[in-house]
């Protein structure tokens, strides 16, 4: 560990892999993502993205363990912005997408890209910034 923490409300991540899922014949499809984490030293996001409707929509947060390098995240968009994200998604490039996560609140995070936490933080999630590689 080192002594040079900076704050930050931003996590970038690459995707490794990206699936459509239906968990049964009666339940919304949605988007599941497993990032590497970028920004942070060792670790993965299993991003969950979810299409709101006027009769659903839940909170962006972000959930990370202290017991494991895995963080869990929920995002919920309007449809046409969901269907939009899948479609870049299907036309496929052999270049990681990139995700950057904006946070409502700021994270403790060492030069070297050790994240400090002390227990299980739940964290709002304000924004989220797709790069998907043409080339």
């Amino acid at each position: 560990m080192t002594d040079s923490w900076e704050q930050t409300t931003q996590i970038s991540m690459s995707v490794q892999s990206a699936e459509v899922r239906r968990p049964g014949l009666t339940q919304k499809h949605y988007l599941a993502l497993v990032c590497k984490l970028v920004s942070i030293a060792r670790g993965t996001c299993q991003i969950d993205i979810m299409m709101s409707d006027a009769n659903e929509t839940g909170e962006n947060q972000l959930e990370i363990r202290v017991d494991r390098r895995v963080m869990t995240a929920k995002l919920w968009l309007e449809p046409d912005l969901f269907h939009k994200i899948i479609a870049d998604f299907l036309r496929g490039n052999s270049r990681a997408v990139g995700i950057t996560l904006t946070l409502d609140e700021a994270l403790a995070v060492s030069v070297a890209g050790d994240l400090q936490i002390n227990e299980e933080t739940s964290i709002g999630i304000v924004d989220a910034g797709f790069v998907f590689p043409l080339r």
